[in-house]
């Protein structure tokens, strides 16, 4: 099969899955070390809170946001994971069916930030990461910083990254990082519309909580 046949393939199926559907779902997770506030950044987003003594994760949670694109439902399944070295099996086991990643590090703890590298990897190794939008985000930006903004313009460069700054203590950013994020998922499935290039997006009264702790066994 030719090139261009298998583009034209692969833009019939997405034109299929957006048409027989009532509603597109997209799995992002979360991944980097404890305490770097991936808990803190998708209760913001959820539901707009923020819990300054929030435990550390145990397993994994989900929550999931509905929203609309151009009046199209979306559900954001955001995956919350452990960052804890005991637990990357089970976290493992979660990464093989995602849709997006977010890559997480703390601007107080430098060594967070110089753990995202093994935490690509671990992505890659169940993933294609270069098929999936993923983003660095520094969070805890409201903080004095450990790590100097050249290191982090270098790792992107290097990297081929998204990058934003969020701190959901003071709420910012956080938003914008799950837009932008959904945005890149969105523009992935729908078809080419040269009338569709702005993606607008409402947000729905209702949510459906659907959270859960896994402990290992």
């Amino acid at each position: 099969m030719t090139e261009s046949k298998e583009k034209k393939k692969s833009i019939k199926k997405n034109k299929d899955k957006i048409k027989n559907v009532d509603f597109l779902e997209y799995k992002i997770i979360t991944l980097g070390d404890s305490g770097v506030g991936k808990t803190s950044i998708i209760k913001r987003f959820y539901d707009n809170t923020f819990d300054d003594n929030s435990a550390s994760t145990i397993g994994m949670n989900f929550v999931i946001k509905n929203l609309y694109f151009n009046k199209k439902e979306v559900r954001l399944k955001l995956m919350d994971t452990c960052g804890q070295e005991k637990y990357n099996s089970l976290t493992k086991s979660y990464l093989k069916n995602v849709d997006a990643v977010f890559f997480v590090f703390a601007f107080n703890d430098k060594d967070s930030f110089e753990s995202i590298n093994k935490w690509m990897e671990m992505f890659n190794e169940n993933c294609k990461i270069n098929e999936i939008p993923h983003m660095l985000i520094g969070n805890k930006c409201d903080l004095k910083g450990e790590i100097n903004d050249s290191l982090i313009d270098e790792f992107i460069k290097t990297n081929n990254l998204e990058y934003i700054k969020t701190s959901a203590k003071d709420n910012i950013n956080i938003k914008e990082s799950f837009e932008q994020i959904g945005k890149n998922l969105y523009k992935k499935d729908r078809p080419i519309n040269k009338q569709e290039n702005k993606v607008i997006i409402k947000y729905t009264e209702s949510n459906k909580r659907s959270c859960f702790l896994c402990t290992p066994g």
